[in-house]
């Protein structure tokens, strides 16, 4: 269940557990961006979404994947991570890196993107 709702219990959970813990933690969610489109097609849907999660818009995120049908696999646990890690101080993000699998393959014409984005 990846829906906006759960995504949100799930970071708030999150956030209760490490509050209780009163210890310093790092919050990693990974997930695959486009699946299988061209190069050009993916690179672009994907700034759509990395430009929400940028902005720590977790309502922009899912709008984004919906009108886009974006193939983005693991929206909910970066939701979640957005959501605890905003509610324990986080105010930006910041994208290392975007690159796809076909910077790689040199196969352009299917690509995943993958990106490295640091909440702090």
């Amino acid at each position: 269940m990846q829906d906006e709702e759960t995504a949100i219990e799930v970071g708030n959970l999150i956030v209760n557990l490490v509050s209780e813990s009163g210890k310093k933690v790092v919050f990693i969610a990974s997930s695959d961006f486009t699946h299988y489109q061209p190069s050009n097609l993916a690179r672009e849907i994907d700034n759509e979404i990395i430009e929400a999660i940028l902005d720590l818009d977790i309502s922009g995120i899912y709008e984004r994947l919906y009108r886009r049908s974006a193939s983005v696999c693991g929206y909910g646990p970066i939701s979640a991570m957005l959501t605890a890690s905003q509610k324990l101080g986080a105010d930006r993000a910041e994208l290392l890196n975007y690159s796809n699998s076909g910077d790689v393959s040199g196969d352009m014409s299917a690509v995943v993107g993958y990106a490295a984005i640091i909440v702090e």
